[in-house]
């Protein structure tokens, strides 16, 4: 794997314990007279599991290149900016100070960035006049070593599963790399050598799991120990619900027992609390979006844990899942928005009330949308009394306004940012949402009106209208 694309695997949190500091400023500076007037944010994680974005600093890049900002850290952090074509990645310590070489310039539109084929090239920022005890560069020189080693050694292991060449690879790096005083490079090593070591005990990781994630209290925030963790017990629910005589497991997490859950992975497996409750949040959020347990037993799982005697890192963690599953999901409030008419005029989303209002995210120089907005413009006369139609356009096509008015399409368009799109999870258009009267998402997705959207509306108004009766006859 490429140096690059491992960095951007791995992910640096803010809750490790191991290597923890007070609070002192980080500053990254440099001068990139090309990238003038752009606005760059820097985000980090929240916690390993939940992967919440959080964002660290912004930097504005002046007229003549140059840009400075500091910020606080308490911890080692990975931090990621994503920019032009470029995502960009660096690790971070406490009271240091970074000269940052940004790559040569490489545009794309919003729309090439939306589209579901883009692929964002992955990089590592350098740094100007950095020394070999930098953790940037002994990091980067450990990882060019430990491929060399792999591809010396990799039939031995992957094929013939050799331990004997295991050991030769860790005795070479260990003297090519002897032992730091940096307790966080030491533990980047130590997990990093793993994966070579993890080949020896496909299909019997007992042992293997005992000696990095037991006898070794696993700390997420070590960018190899996260992919071993993520190797090792990604889907766990549903590997644990596949096993012959696995009713009882089932059953465990149908009626959200927590204690049940937690006391059969230690009875079963050995494991230890801090083992088992990483693995039960880790499962919680696969096992949402594979749809084999119901969402509503993981929402109350979720909710248990937040109430339980779990560590409040723990507790944080689960409260950061429990508002990215539900994000956009049906039944939850809609994230109002700014929005701007072609006459510059501003709205917000909280000011269209009385009707349930379509969100339709389009891009009118796409022939697709333009289909969806020409059925919609003949369909929507009949909703005009039940439904407010947004159309939103991202800047880039505001300049389309002729063409918008020649069409006569139905609604209004208004001209959003990115960050409303981002919001709104738009990776591809058209993407519409319905909203009902009291703010809430009712189709989330919507269909859009070459898809449907025409028939699931009037069932929508049906339903409802027999909920209103049912109501009324109590």
């Amino acid at each position: 794997m490429k140096l690059k694309t491992l960095l951007l695997f791995f992910v640096l949190t803010a809750g490790s314990s191991l290597f923890a500091h007070a609070q002192k400023p980080v500053t990254l500076m440099g001068k990139v007279p090309e990238y003038s007037g752009y606005h760059i944010d820097f985000y980090g994680f929240a916690d390993a599991i939940s992967e919440e974005k959080q964002l660290l600093t912004s930097l504005k890049i002046n007229s003549d290149g140059t840009f400075s900002t500091s910020f606080p850290l308490s911890e080692i952090t990975y931090i990621f900016a994503e920019f032009d074509a470029y995502q960009a990645s660096l690790f971070l310590v406490p009271g240091e100070q970074y000269e940052l070489i940004f790559p040569p310039r490489k545009p794309v539109s919003s729309s090439q960035k939306r589209n579901p084929f883009f692929e964002a090239d992955e990089i590592t920022f350098l740094l100007k006049n950095s020394d070999a005890q930098e953790l940037n560069r002994q990091i980067g020189q450990f990882e060019l070593a430990y491929l060399k080693e792999e591809s010396r050694y990799f039939n031995q292991i992957y094929h013939q599963h050799s331990k004997a060449a295991v050991d030769s690879l860790k005795s070479n790096l260990h003297q090519q790399f002897p032992e730091t005083d940096n307790s966080y490079f030491e533990h980047y090593k130590f997990y990093r050598t793993a994966f070579a070591e993890f080949a020896l005990h496909q299909g019997q990781p007992a042992e293997f799991v005992r000696r990095y994630f037991i006898d070794r209290k696993p700390d997420l925030s070590v960018p190899p120990c996260k992919q071993l963790f993520q190797q090792l017990f990604t889907n766990y629910f549903e590997f644990e619900a596949s096993k012959i005589h696995s009713t009882d497991f089932k059953r465990l997490v149908a009626q959200a027992d927590l204690g049940g859950i937690e006391n059969y992975l230690i009875t079963k497996n050995g494991w230890n609390s801090f083992l088992s409750r990483l693995v039960i949040l880790q499962s919680i959020n696969d096992a949402y979006f594979q749809g084999q347990f119901p969402q509503r037993s993981l929402f109350r799982l979720l909710d248990k844990i937040t109430e339980s005697q779990w560590s409040q890192e723990n507790k944080a963690i689960a409260r950061r899942l429990k508002d990215k599953l539900s994000y956009l999901q049906q039944g939850s409030e809609a994230p109002n928005f700014s929005m701007t008419d072609f006459s510059g005029e501003k709205h917000q989303l909280s000011d269209f009330t009385g009707k349930y209002v379509y969100l339709n995210f389009t891009r009118v120089s796409n022939p697709i949308c333009r289909q969806h907005l020409d059925q919609l413009k003949e369909s929507a006369s009949q909703f005009e009394q039940k439904l407010h139609i947004l159309n939103l356009i991202l800047p880039e096509e505001a300049d389309k306004q002729e063409l918008i008015l020649q069409q006569n399409w139905a609604g209004n368009f208004y001209v959003v940012d990115e960050k409303v799109a981002d919001t709104y999870r738009v990776n591809n258009f058209p993407l519409a949402y319905l909203i009902d009267k009291n703010g809430r998402l009712a189709l989330s997705p919507a269909p859009n009106p070459l898809d449907g959207f025409e028939q699931h509306f009037l069932n929508l108004l049906k339903q409802n209208r027999i909920n209103e009766l049912r109501n009324q006859s109590k």
